[in-house]
């Protein structure tokens, strides 16, 4: 998990603070939770952004972008509001792979790598 980029939210543009779960006495999991007061969005290296329900497996978007190198979910690293437009990076440490995102009227998006 990278340690030189904090992710956004992909619902408010605010930073994501990390936290790790504890799972078992030898593995917890490590992820990124929005720091607005009543969101539950969450990111995950291996699931990407998700709001996790406690007793349910998590339901994630199977069109999030994802990195062309190591196919893990891109997470929003920026956001330009003069230009609307929200850039991605790869969870894994140094990879360069980036994507930007045009956000249209409505709060539509479209990706590009």
């Amino acid at each position: 998990m990278r340690t030189d980029i904090l992710p956004l939210c992909d619902k408010h543009y605010r930073t994501m603070e990390p936290c790790i779960a504890p799972f078992s006495a030898d593995y917890s999991i490590e992820f990124f939770r929005c720091t607005d007061k009543f969101c539950h969005r969450c990111f995950s290296e291996r699931l990407g952004y998700v709001t996790p329900k406690r007793g349910e497996p998590p339901l994630f978007s199977s069109d999030q972008p994802r990195c062309d190198q190591h196919n893990r979910p891109m997470f929003i690293s920026t956001l330009d509001r003069q230009r609307n437009m929200i850039r991605y990076a790869c969870p894994e440490p140094h990879c360069p792979d980036t994507g930007t995102e045009t956000i249209g009227a409505g709060g539509q998006t479209s990706f590009q790598p």
